[in-house]
């Protein structure tokens, strides 16, 4: 790319064709950087597509290893069935059964060790509401300790 084809592509990605920025989009991308809980976003097909600081910690993958690949990566074999059809069902339904409630359970990290964590997960729709299309689905996450409350 030349200088200016490079300067261009830059200003585009952070200034939109039209020029605007938004300062909120700011706020919202350093808010999931350094937010306190791991965050994982995922898109429809179950591929990982905003990965915090916090997930590195606690599961052990970079963002660059996560980025891209199945969030089934996470999930322990023998509870990747039962992963794949709640998944499924909430993109369709656009809503998850759980409605946001914290459940604690079992991860796998990069070096193959489980880790318990708690857990919210939340279904992203087109405009916020269940009635229209779900776009993924969001996952915080912290470790759990034994004798907190879930």
């Amino acid at each position: 790319m030349t200088d200016n084809a490079t300067q261009f592509a830059f200003e585009s990605a952070y200034h939109g064709t039209d020029g605007y920025h938004d300062p909120h989009e700011d706020l919202a991308s350093a808010g999931l950087r350094q937010a306190g809980d791991a965050i994982i976003v995922i898109d429809r097909q179950g591929i990982i597509r905003e990965w915090n600081s916090k997930c590195a910690e606690l599961f052990g993958y970079t963002a660059e290893e996560a980025l891209g690949h199945d969030v089934k990566l996470l999930i322990p074999e023998r509870l990747r069935d039962a992963h794949d059809e709640a998944f499924h069902k909430a993109m369709e339904q656009g809503h998850l059964s759980s409605d946001g409630h914290p459940r604690r359970t079992k991860a796998i990290t990069a070096s193959g060790e489980p880790v318990y964590v708690v857990m919210t997960f939340a279904v992203i729709n087109e405009d916020g509401t269940p009635a229209t299309p779900a776009l993924g689905s969001v996952a915080v996450a912290r470790r759990y300790v034994r004798g907190e409350a879930v």
